[in-house]
């Protein structure tokens, strides 16, 4: 099919048909490979413009986002992408939010932002450090019990994927569960169940490797913390004083209106290319991982608070975040920090769930913001193949005059598969 099975590796809801990806061990001044200004990164002046841009910069921006989207279109059917800079904000939405009811998409549409929600959680720990409620050196015995490794684990280390626990959603067993019923709702608690089946990777600290679970894990942690359930602490403590009117963190599997239906694929080994609505299927599959729900706008605020950590923040503990960036297993020259990723000097977060990948970005040289938002598979399957939103991303990228690398799908992998259909 043309699926790429968890090929990003934020929160893809997809079999777990090969071992997880092998961990890189982090490489010393992986931060000033991707962030070698981290002073001038927080301190850098809001010169941003909600004003339209120019048309002439939209018209470029509009046919570099146009261009991909014809490249894409059989494979990711909506695309909202939207970009802030010193020159203007421009937002555009490109094919069917509703393919059935052939609904465009309007760049007003809520979208599930999957992984994206690490970076709310991450920040939402990183506050309650630097408030002295937490520290990072604690362990997560100190808050949750019977964690494997538990009394040597430290919330640093699962906020920056050096922990060794496995990934509950590698776990076939999971896998299984969830196909039989996507709709089913999932306690933090039953995900953990499924991560505790698998071993642990490394000891904690040595390595680094992507997984889920050290975020089901800080959610727990933050509750118990603030005393509050997850939803109201990150809406009081960044979504509220930021105005981010779209953004929620879900209690049950409905979307607001209007949103893009976020279609996928068959869950399982069947060959059928039939595209399924999943837009509600229930978030908490995700939980404190990837379950949040956004729009464009929203994102466009939230991409450059992250990267500069104005307006949520102290800059001394924005500064140790951005030096935390470390050598991670999503790719060459892909680094992953404290809940925050970099490529290119780009940084942000991204995300990906059954029928929805969503790609956040931000570059202090610039000063620019690039959100970009997709419904359908993470992937293309007819050559030449390509990731969907990172192609986007490049693209506009190189209008905005910073380029993005986008990864390449190995030559093994540009085979001709079915291709998706109503």
């Amino acid at each position: 099919m043309g699926a790429l099975s968890a090929c990003t590796g934020m929160f893809a809801v997809s079999p777990p048909t090969t071992a997880p990806s092998a961990s890189v061990t982090p490489v010393d001044g992986s931060a000033a490979a991707c962030a070698p200004n981290i002073d001038e990164i927080v301190a850098r002046k809001d010169t941003q413009s909600d004003d339209a841009m120019s048309d002439d910069l939209a018209d470029r921006y509009d046919a570099a986002a146009a261009e991909v989207f014809e490249q894409v279109r059989a494979f990711a059917p909506a695309a909202v992408v939207a970009v802030r800079s010193p020159e203007g904000t421009w937002a555009k939405a490109y094919g069917a939010a509703d393919l059935a009811a052939e609904v465009p998409a309007t760049t007003d549409m809520y979208q599930r932002v999957a992984s994206v929600a690490k970076s709310f959680v991450g920040t939402a720990l990183l506050q309650l450090a630097d408030e002295g409620k937490v520290s990072l050196d604690d362990a997560i015995d100190d808050y949750v019990p019977n964690v494997p490794n538990g009394s040597h684990i430290t919330l640093r280390e699962l906020v920056t994927m050096t922990s060794g626990l496995p990934n509950y959603s590698d776990n076939p067993a999971w896998w299984d569960a969830f196909e039989s019923n996507p709709t089913a709702t999932w306690a933090p608690q039953d995900l953990l169940a499924h991560a505790w089946r698998m071993p642990t990777s490394f000891a904690p600290g040595s390595d680094m490797e992507y997984s889920n679970t050290n975020f089901v894990l800080l959610g727990l942690v933050i509750e118990r913390v603030t005393g509050m359930p997850l939803a109201e602490a990150l809406q009081t403590r960044i979504i509220d004083p930021l105005h981010l009117d779209g953004t929620t963190y879900p209690s049950d599997a409905t979307m607001p209106g209007p949103h893009l239906n976020g279609y996928t694929l068959v869950p399982g080994p069947s060959q059928d290319t039939t595209w399924v609505d999943a837009s509600e299927w229930h978030p908490s599959a995700a939980g404190a991982s990837g379950a949040m729900i956004s729009r464009a706008d929203d994102l466009l605020t939230w991409g450059r608070v992250l990267a500069t950590g104005q307006g949520v923040l102290s800059a001394p503990v924005q500064k140790e975040r951005l030096a935390a960036l470390g050598t991670t297993n999503l790719g060459l020259a892909r680094f992953y920090g404290q809940a925050i990723m970099c490529t290119d000097q780009w940084i942000g977060h991204d995300g990906n769930i059954s029928g929805y990948n969503t790609m956040l970005r931000y570059n202090s040289d610039t000063d620019t913001t690039i959100v970009v938002e997709a419904t359908g598979l993470d992937g293309t399957g007819t050559p030449p193949r390509v990731y969907v939103i990172e192609e986007y991303f490049s693209a506009l990228a190189a209008v905005a005059g910073h380029p993005f690398t986008p990864k390449v799908i190995p030559p093994e992998l540009q085979f001709q598969s079915l291709v998706p259909h109503l």
